[in-house]
């Protein structure tokens, strides 16, 4: 096998989960993006990134974006882990966001549902999230979906997505 990485930037905890399933599937290291340093992406063929959606962007991808140009050749593929993350909206969302610059718009992007626990969230993440569980609040009754439901539920009660069926379609690309 090529040598390969995963390396992520995770908040609550579910990105990194991800990350080190992959990495045990894979049978390689296993990196948050602090401790990774930009010099060692020559010792690798293939680059697995996973970030945390925050507030439409995500999290330690500019690792990715400052380096593409320096990646060329290798394989590249991101996860992206957050509540509203398998939703088609969202996702072209988060392309668009993200994946707007020459070099990235033809990345893979897979998707996977994170966990959230209210109780420890903070500060302006607390502030976003009530903002969220307002607008979702405010909807006429009409205009609600299952999905807004489910989503409004999980922000307000807490709730885990996380399983390791998600990384299948990203652990079949390396084998």
């Amino acid at each position: 096998m090529d040598k390969t990485i995963v390396v992520y930037k995770s908040k609550h905890g579910s990105t990194e989960k991800y990350a080190r399933w992959i990495g045990e599937e894979l049978d390689c290291p296993v990196v948050s993006e602090k401790d990774f340093q930009r010099k060692n992406f020559s010792l690798y063929d293939n680059i697995i990134f996973g970030g945390c959606v925050h507030a439409g962007g995500i999290m330690g991808f500019d690792l990715i974006k400052k380096n593409i140009r320096h990646l060329e050749g290798k394989k590249i593929v991101i996860f992206v882990v957050g509540l509203n993350v398998m939703h088609q909206d969202t996702r072209m969302q988060l392309r668009e966001i993200n994946f707007n610059k020459k070099g990235l718009n033809k990345l893979t992007c897979y998707y996977c549902p994170g966990s959230y626990d209210p109780s420890s969230v903070k500060g302006i993440d607390a502030a976003i999230m009530k903002m969220m569980i307002n607008m979702l609040e405010k909807k006429k009754p009409e205009e609600v979906t299952e999905d807004d439901r489910r989503l409004l539920e999980g922000v307000t009660e807490g709730i885990d997505l996380t399983d390791r069926k998600y990384i299948e379609p990203i652990v079949a690309e390396f084998r």
